[in-house]
Parts: structure tokens; C-alpha cells; sequence
């Protein structure tokens, strides 16, 4: 499998925002991989770095595709980003959404007129897209936050706490989607959370960030084999 991106160094010293370093780690292509951590203020600052909202400190080092400190154009065209808080216009129908967006991200009239069906039939919102978005369940909401992250049909696929504020049946649905987009379209899933039982669910491999530092790098499994043998709970609380 080859390697997506590779990150040195992630943090070296963000002390205003909580967050130190170094966090290595590697994630590979086509892989769903969990960012699992703690604090809320440490899990924000490592998407908005991911995602290229937040520049790290001079001595940050990347080797990869996604050269943050390179073009920032052409990382950003490659990338889908699914925030926290909700890019949607309430107002607007789930159509239009997905169109002022497509807009945003460059694509032309006949691209979009691909790429908006294709998008309505595989994140399941064909029975909803003509009504505004303020009258959407949260989780139908989420789908369409993740339908309009996959427009541009980007090669990583970043989520921050991707079933925040769910309950549990919608909780279920995102990660089906999210295991389905993943399996059909090999897309590249990396997501922060503090949820052990979202990393069980569908991560390829997870790592364990406490105290601006990974703790522990592995599959799901062998994690809670090891935190087994040693008697050492895998859970965390929210702390945001």
C-alpha cells in the first residue's frame, strides 16, 4: 500500500493553542484512518493543520504529495474538508448547496451537471435535495456536508469529529457511508474524534494523540489487544 502523506514534526510548539509536538505519523492510501484525542483543543488544531486552515511553526516538515508548505493551490484542489460547523447555507436547498459549492471549487457547467447527480445518488439524499436545508434531520444534514466535500472527487477526505452531535442510528448511518465511500471509490478517510467506538467501527488504523504527543499507532484491534493485556482501558472523554 502506498503512502498518502507523511507528517514530522506535526506540532513542534503551538503553545496559545494547547498543542504540542512532535506527531508523527504516516497515513497510507486508501486507508481510513482515526485521529483519536482527548482534547477538543488539540484535535481542532491538528485538522485545522491537516485541513491548511492553521500554518504550524517554522521546522514543520512534510514528505508527501500534499506539501503544505508547497503549492497550496494544488493541495487544496485534492483535498475534501468536512469542518465541525456546518458550511451549508440553510436557506438554499441541498441542490443548490451542492452547486454554489461546485461553483467555489472551479468546476464548469458540464462537470457539474455530472457530478451533482452522481453525488445525490451516493450519499443518499435524492429524497431531500429539493428542500431547504434548515428543515434536514443532523444526519441528513451531515450526508450532504460529506456529498459536497466529495464533489471535486479529492483524493483525501478530511473530517473533523464526522458524527458530532449525532444520535446513535445517525451515528450508524455516517459511518456506513463512510466505510461505503471508502471501499467503492478507495477514497483516503482521515478524521479527528475522541470516540473510541467511531475508530472500532471503521478505521483501518488509529492514532492515539494525548498530551500533544501519539501514544500509540496501530489497528483498532491490536490497540485494544494491548491496552487489554495491560489493563489500561481504551476510552477517552471529551474534554472540548
Amino acid at each position: 500500500m502506498t503512502t498518502a502523506f507523511t507528517v514530522e514534526d506535526l506540532i513542534r510548539h503551538l503553545e496559545r493553542l494547547q498543542a504540542r509536538g512532535p506527531i508523527p505519523f504516516d497515513v497510507k492510501s486508501g486507508e481510513v484512518f482515526g485521529i483519536l484525542c482527548p482534547c477538543g483543543q488539540d484535535r481542532q488544531t491538528l485538522i485545522a493543520i491537516l485541513m491548511t486552515m492553521l500554518f504550524p511553526v517554522s521546522g514543520f516538515a512534510e514528505r508527501s504529495p500534499l506539501a503544505i508548505l508547497g503549492n497550496l493551490g494544488d493541495l487544496r484542489r485534492s483535498m475534501g474538508l468536512v469542518l465541525r460547523e456546518s458550511v451549508l447555507d440553510p436557506a438554499l436547498t441541498g441542490r443548490e448547496n451542492l452547486d454554489f459549492h461546485a461553483r467555489l471549487h472551479g468546476l464548469g457547467d458540464e462537470v457539474r451537471r455530472r457530478r451533482i447527480p452522481e453525488v445525490i445518488g451516493l450519499f443518499g439524499i435524492a429524497g431531500n435535495v429539493d428542500a431547504a436545508v434548515e428543515t434536514y434531520s443532523p444526519a441528513m444534514m451531515q450526508h450532504l456536508e460529506i456529498a459536497r466535500a466529495f464533489l471535486a472527487h479529492p483524493g483525501v477526505l478530511f473530517l473533523a469529529e464526522p458524527t458530532k452531535g449525532l444520535d446513535e442510528p445517525g451515528r450508524r448511518e455516517i459511518w456506513d457511508l463512510l466505510r461505503r465511500l471508502n471501499r467503492e471509490r478507495r477514497v483516503t478517510i482521515v478524521f479527528t474524534t475522541h470516540d473510541v467506538a467511531e475508530v472500532e467501527a471503521i478505521c483501518t488504523r488509529v492514532a492515539v494523540v494525548d498530551g500533544g504527543e501519539v501514544v500509540a499507532l496501530d489497528t483498532p484491534d491490536t490497540l485494544r489487544a494491548v491496552m487489554s493485556l495491560d489493563d489500561t482501558p481504551l476510552e477517552f472523554d471529551d474534554t472540548s
